[in-house]
């Protein structure tokens, strides 16, 4: 009988042949080996079970002592001092007194008094006014007088004649003489 592999931790594809393996050989009358030790309790917890059938018994009496009052607690401490408050409206104007009687017309006009020491401030300066539109292009001019006649410029260099054959369209009848047979050169014979 094969030796059965011990170990703490199977190998999970190993597990099926290991349990053969074993209930072959108590089968077989092999397994009077001595009882090991008892291994250790599992970390995990099974379930809670479920409650168990009904009736459930009454709920008990509420009780009737009330338990004492606390004690006061201390005083927390003084709170920020609030915004202040907008100010009222201004009273109303009283109403204007009584006119006095007018004076003597005779009296001396007194003399003008000086003037005060201190010139007003300058106002601001205003805005500047927007751009005016563009004036139309006037219209061109009369064409003046043609100018003088420029001087006459350098004579250019002299040009070089060059004789140009043209070759007749008829034999010569000159010995060895070049002429035009319709378009073919052809020399005479004399």
């Amino acid at each position: 009988m094969p030796s059965i592999l011990q170990s703490e931790k199977y190998d999970r594809n190993q597990i099926p042949v290991v349990l053969e393996q074993v209930a072959r050989s108590i089968n077989a009358g092999e397994g009077g080996g001595s009882t090991g030790p008892t291994g250790a309790t599992g970390s995990s917890t099974g379930p809670t079970g479920p409650a168990g059938p009904a009736p459930r018994g009454p709920t008990g009496p509420t009780g009737t002592n009330t338990g004492p009052a606390g004690s006061v607690g201390f005083r927390g401490p003084t709170g920020r001092t609030g915004a202040t408050g907008t100010t009222g409206l201004s009273g109303q104007t009283g109403t204007q007194g009584t006119r006095g009687p007018t004076g003597p017309s005779n009296g001396v006009t007194g003399p003008t008094g000086p003037s005060g020491p201190n010139t007003g401030p300058s106002g601001n300066t205003g805005a500047t006014g927007p751009t005016g539109p563009t004036a139309a292009t006037g219209q061109t001019g009369p064409k003046g007088e043609d100018g003088f006649e420029g001087k006459t410029g350098p004579t250019g260099p002299t040009g070089r004649n060059v004789d140009l054959f043209i070759a007749p369209t008829s034999d010569p009848h000159v010995l060895n003489a070049v002429w035009n047979n319709n378009g073919r050169v052809a020399i005479s014979a004399g």
